[in-house]
């Protein structure tokens, strides 16, 4: 079933359209995070290992032994840099998961709401019937109830 067929107006397929973009953003976005989650912890407990292993072991406790020897190997520094960065791309990603989602919820509400509908079974009622049925279908988008 496509738009046309439910015999929308242009400005409902446009909010329909952006509703199903946003929820497919979202969805793609929550995808990938647990790869960079496993990526992330898989690095920094590598760097710990080898921090242990390459400095804490070598350098006794001394302080600055240990600064001297992080410093002094490229790799272990070049490590740190990673992690950090590859720490700090992910926060950043379940920030923007976050506002996708906001984004996605605030815009399915305002559907329901201009979506509108007696309970009563009438013309509208049954096209807003097609349509979250569709929806669901094809999206699984939900705009039978806003909670």
């Amino acid at each position: 079933m496509q738009w046309p067929e439910l015999n929308l107006s242009d400005d409902a397929i446009k909010i329909l359209y952006k509703l199903r973009d946003r929820k497919q953003e979202w969805d793609k976005l929550k995808e990938t995070q647990p790869l960079f989650s496993i990526l992330t912890a898989c690095l920094i407990l590598y760097f710990i290992y080898v921090f242990y292993q390459k400095v804490l072991l070598t350098s006794g406790g001394n302080a600055l032994s240990i600064l001297d020897l992080l410093i002094s190997n490229k790799f272990l520094s070049g490590s740190l840099l990673a992690c950090i960065s590859l720490f700090l791309f992910t926060r950043n990603r379940v920030t923007r998961i976050e506002k996708a989602k906001t984004k996605y919820e605030d815009l399915r509400k305002e559907v329901i709401e201009k979506l509108d509908a007696s309970w009563l079974k009438d013309v509208k009622s049954e096209s807003r019937d097609q349509i979250s049925s569709f929806l669901d279908n094809e999206y699984d988008i939900n705009i039978v109830y806003k909670s």
